[in-house]
Formats: structure tokens, C-alpha cells, sequence
């Protein structure tokens, strides 16, 4: 296939899809080799590099998405305001993405306070984050883990591209905070109640 029909033919899939396309996927539609397609997607990148419009590579897969220098213009064609996300939910998210697979405890240990159920539900309703498995603990907790969805919203390849998670704590700091939050909650059942 002559190399310019195969990034017309790229572009126009890769436009048309509502999902980031993998190389795989692009194989299947297209019949073409991988370094075909690798080449063909370098030049279809540096095609749009100065234009309206860049083509990303997102959740292990290519997609065009509008610059981010008119995302002022863009913001008022739609008119409407997209939805404010709580620090909760944000707290809850990070945790989620850095310290996966988690559980709700771990969650609530290193934010310090208890997590709701709707942040959970809507965080899951979002499609960000699934249910993973459950941990081999008393009480089988859910394991918690971000998905593919969540790589797509914000713009990410791979886990591999958030920030530096240098300031959260190792795993030996995690596992102490909740021993000593369940020694905590274990010692307020057990005692009685005092009086003022």
C-alpha cells in the first residue's frame, strides 16, 4: 500500500473511532506491517504537531484530540461547564492510580479520613476505577484498581506517565497506619462508654 494512501487511510480511522486505536487494531483494519503503521502514525504526528488538532498516543493507542493552546474556544462552543470533582473523589482517584490494586482501608489510611460509598460508586459509574479482585486478608476486602477509561480522560499512555509519587508513603508506612486504625476502632468497641 503506497505510504501516503496508508496515512490518509489512518487518519480517517483514527478520527473515526470513539477510542484510542492500538497498533494491533489498526493491523487488523488496515493489513498493514507494524513498522508500516509505525512510520505512517510518526508522520501523521508531525502532520499535526502546529495544527488545531494533535494525534496522541492514549491508553496504548492513537487518538486525535484538540491543542491544548484553544481550550479557552473550545470550552465556550460547548457552553456548558464540566462537572467539579470533590478533593474526595481527587484523593480517593490518586490513591487508587498510585497504590494499585488497593483496598477501601488502605484508601481511608492514607487519606485519614473514611471514604463514602458514593465516592467509590461514582468514581466506578465514571469508569475510571473497577473492582480488581479481592485481597487474600480477613474480610476479603475489593482490590481497587484504575482502568483504561481513566488512562483515556486524563490523557495518559500509561500509569507510567503520572506525576512523581515520591511524596506518597512506602508500603510498610501503609500497612502500620491501618494495623494501628483497626487496633484504634478494636479498643473504642471494647471499652465502655464514660460519662461527662
Amino acid at each position: 500500500m503506497p505510504e501516503l494512501q496508508l496515512e490518509h487511510q489512518l487518519e480517517a480511522l483514527i478520527l473515526a473511532a470513539d477510542e484510542p486505536l492500538t497498533l494491533q487494531r489498526l493491523r487488523d483494519l488496515t493489513g498493514a506491517e507494524s513498522p508500516e503503521l509505525r512510520e505512517a502514525l510518526s508522520q501523521l504526528e508531525t502532520h499535526y504537531a502546529e495544527r488545531g488538532i494533535r494525534l496522541h498516543k492514549v491508553a496504548g493507542g492513537w487518538q486525535f484530540r484538540s491543542a491544548t493552546d484553544f481550550s479557552d474556544s473550545i470550552q465556550k462552543l460547548w457552553q456548558t461547564r464540566p462537572p467539579r470533582l470533590s478533593r474526595s473523589l481527587l484523593e480517593t482517584l490518586a490513591i487508587i492510580a498510585y497504590r494499585q490494586p488497593t483496598t477501601r482501608s488502605e484508601i481511608e489510611a492514607l487519606r485519614g479520613v473514611k471514604t463514602s460509598s458514593s465516592v467509590i460508586a461514582t468514581l466506578q459509574e465514571r469508569g475510571w476505577i473497577k473492582v480488581l479482585g479481592r485481597k487474600e486478608v480477613p474480610g476479603r476486602p475489593h482490590l481497587l484498581g484504575t482502568t483504561r477509561q481513566f488512562l483515556v480522560d486524563f490523557g495518559l499512555n500509561s500509569l507510567q506517565d503520572l506525576p512523581d509519587s515520591t511524596q506518597l508513603l512506602d508500603e510498610e508506612d501503609i500497612e502500620q497506619i491501618v494495623s494501628d486504625n483497626l487496633t484504634e476502632n478494636n479498643d473504642d468497641t471494647t471499652q465502655p462508654a464514660q460519662t461527662a
